[in-house]
């Protein structure tokens, strides 16, 4: 994961939007005033929301079948799925 700051980012953006889609790099672009965004591909966002989306499917229903778990046990299993 790469770090710039904010002028580099504006005057490279071209290369960092490359960087981030082509080699599936994160990266983080940082103001003076301490303010941070991070970049990711479009294919990375959707992968994301759509492991989100079925956790959720998948948890409402577990709920409709009176199938619960502890909260620490669903935190550790989530965090293992959005690991891969």
């Amino acid at each position: 994961m790469q770090v710039v700051n904010y002028t580099h980012a504006r005057n490279n953006l071209k290369s960092i939007i490359d960087t981030v889609c082509d080699d599936n790099e994160e990266v983080i672009i940082t103001t003076k005033n301490n303010k941070s965004v991070i970049v990711i591909s479009l294919d990375k966002h959707n992968k994301a929301l759509s492991k989100i989306k079925k956790s959720v499917q998948k948890s409402i229903k577990e709920i409709e079948l009176e199938q619960f778990m502890s909260a620490d046990e669903a935190f550790d299993i989530a965090m293992r799925s959005y690991r891969d």
